[in-house]
């Protein structure tokens, strides 16, 4: 029985991951395309996140910046509206949200341009921006930078699959304002 539960969930997340390049594509020309990917991955439906803040690291122009930040507490949760239908209404919701704002306001030197590993990276930008021995991704995206998720799982038993990994790829192809 559980091993059924567990494809209807990993059927179910595979479903949001192929649905959110046309999505992106609707949303063309929009600054904060990141903050709607990661508030999907964020959601109980997907990853089952706590929170999560997603950094760019760019070694050229001496940068470590927030660009996302989920927060559970702070999920977008208007009856009957989906944030795809009405990306205003979204965009207006996250611009209120204050653990988004801590992240987008987090601006540093390059880690990477330092030298610094990529433990003590995360370690840094966790202490900053308040988690506590979080877990996280980090990959290569466009224009020689450098994307971390640092995340908290809401239940031990959450996915901690490389579906995840697809679906913060995707954030690469986002503008970085």
């Amino acid at each position: 029985m559980e091993h059924n539960e567990l494809d209807e969930k990993t059927r179910r997340i595979l479903q949001k991951l192929s649905r959110l390049p046309r999505y992106m594509l609707q949303l063309h020309g929009r600054e904060n395309i990141a903050e709607f990917i990661l508030h999907e991955l964020g959601k109980q439906e997907c990853f089952n996140l706590d929170r999560a803040a997603y950094v760019v690291d760019n070694p050229d122009f001496d940068c470590l910046k927030g660009i996302a930040g989920y927060a559970r507490d702070e999920e977008y949760g208007v009856i009957d509206k989906d944030i795809w239908d009405d990306p205003d209404s979204f965009s207006t919701h996250m611009k209120s949200c204050s653990y988004n704002g801590k992240v987008r306001e987090f601006k540093k030197g390059s880690h990477i341009k330092q030298g610094l590993s990529e433990k003590e990276i995360v370690d840094q930008v966790a202490k900053d921006l308040g988690f506590d021995n979080p877990s996280y991704y980090s990959w290569p995206i466009k224009n020689d930078n450098h994307g971390i998720l640092l995340y908290q799982k809401h239940d031990l038993d959450a996915c901690d699959c490389d579906y995840l990994l697809d679906g913060l790829c995707l954030m690469g192809f986002c503008p970085i304002y």
